[in-house]
């Protein structure tokens, strides 16, 4: 990929964190390292969590214009490595037979996108985008959206009903 995305720096999993911009995963104390290609796919599905995303847009987005003549069969070899890689963490791509990959959410059910990931998503996509009013706006959104996060889960632990 001959520009590098930089849309979602990392991705917050109990003890699991992507850092796209270091290829790494870390999970409980430990580095896990990615081959650039890997890392572009672990992007790419976690963006798009419990869509499929097609082989063709894996290539495009890993490859740009100079896909190779082999590259559905770079990406899948990529993402058996990942799988392989993410055995531990308890996250799994599952293949969608003919059409691409997607995380399965069911097995880790609180990687389903709730308002705060809507919002950071949008505000990545304005700040790629160059749309710096938007992306403003959006950073005004998200601290209102975390502080609202913060203050019920104070109201909660005061109340017990957590």
């Amino acid at each position: 990929m001959s520009v590098r995305l930089k849309l979602v720096e990392c991705v917050p999993h109990q003890r699991f964190e992507f850092d796209y911009n270091r290829n790494a995963i870390f999970f409980q104390s430990k580095l896990i390292k990615l081959s650039p290609h890997e890392a572009d796919i672990l992007h790419l599905l976690l963006l798009n969590r419990s869509r499929v995303v097609p082989l063709g847009t894996l290539i495009e987005r890993v490859y740009g214009a100079t896909e190779p003549e082999t590259a559905p069969v770079s990406i899948r070899v990529a993402v058996h490595s990942l799988r392989r890689k993410l055995a531990e963490t308890g996250i799994k791509i599952r293949a969608e037979a003919r059409v691409g990959y997607e995380i399965d959410v069911e097995s880790v059910p609180e990687m389903n996108l709730g308002l705060k990931d809507k919002v950071l998503s949008a505000l990545n996509v304005a700040k790629a985008a160059g749309q710096r009013d938007i992306a403003d706006r959006l950073q005004a959104v998200l601290h209102i959206v975390e502080t609202q996060t913060i203050a019920s889960g104070v109201v909660e632990a005061a109340t017990g009903t957590a």
